[in-house]
């Protein structure tokens, strides 16, 4: 009986001991996991050039941007992932989560055929400097980081700009379609085509933007002109292709928020 005891107590001791081994092989195990995780994110971070920042820059916005060397000007409209350039050219954006090691924000763009290039900017709010990085150097500053010696553009926030044609024809559309405007009688929407408006470039710029529509018989057109302020826009019309730039026969201030027309002057009886 005294063996019988002293067998059990001795298999009670080993399946202990056997559970408390198992207990640390486990903890050693996991300890060892966790080690293994953080040495490869350790690594996963040794191995990119972008690193955690809290002071990314802000691109959303209509931005009027400048070589500093060449001083030519363009509108760069950032907005929900699509960027408009000059008011018609169409890209595609994302901001990369982190800045790079220079400190750049990193703003990768794409064109309509999934050709990428980078925009890399510096600065505080409404005032930033950047660099475009394109072709062999967009390969280069992936590959190590390098940042091409170029020109350097000045990007100044436009509080009231334009960033797009179509946000202008927009705006002139829900305009008209305003029932509560008397603007909203003068237009017959089944003759009226959005694809007949383009852009009049000499009268564009900062918050002001000007339009043609051309007529659907391909002659002749009229123009319109959209100077958009905090919180009215006043919009000119002209009534023929003569009548542009000294002649307006119309103009209408409209608030931005409901599209309301509050002053409407009738221009061609002041002559």
């Amino acid at each position: 009986m005294k063996k019988i005891l002293v067998g059990f107590i001795f298999l009670l001791i080993v399946f202990s001991g056997c559970e408390i081994m198992n207990d640390k092989s486990s903890e050693a195990t996991s300890k060892g996991m966790n080690q293994s995780v953080e040495t490869l994110e350790m690594q996963s971070g040794s191995s990119t050039s972008l690193e955690t920042s809290k002071e990314k820059v802000i691109v959303e916005g209509v931005w009027m941007a400048m070589g500093k060397e060449d001083r030519v000007k363009s509108t760069w409209y950032f907005n929900r992932g699509q960027l408009v350039v000059n008011y018609v050219n169409d890209f595609f954006y994302v901001v990369e989560k982190n800045m790079d090691s220079n400190g750049y924000t990193v703003v990768t763009i794409k064109n309509n055929n999934e050709k990428k290039h980078a925009l890399l900017l510096k600065g505080n709010g409404p005032n930033l400097e950047g660099i475009t990085v394109e072709d062999e150097e967009y390969d280069q500053y992936l590959a190590d980081g390098t940042v091409p010696d170029g020109q350097l553009i000045e990007f100044n926030l436009l509080q009231n700009g334009w960033g797009s044609m179509e946000e202008a024809i927009e705006f002139w559309e829900n305009t008209y379609k305003n029932s509560d405007n008397e603007i909203s009688k003068n237009i017959t929407w089944e003759n009226y085509h959005p694809d007949l408006w383009s852009i009049v470039k000499d009268g564009t710029s900062g918050n002001t933007i000007t339009l043609h529509f051309t007529n659907i018989s391909g002659a002749g057109g009229s123009y319109v002109q959209l100077v958009k302020n905090e919180e009215t826009t006043v919009i000119t019309d002209f009534g023929g292709n003569a009548a542009y730039p000294n002649d307006p026969s119309n103009r209408y201030t409209v608030q931005n928020d409901d599209y309301k027309v509050i002053k409407a002057e009738e221009l061609w009886k002041k002559e």
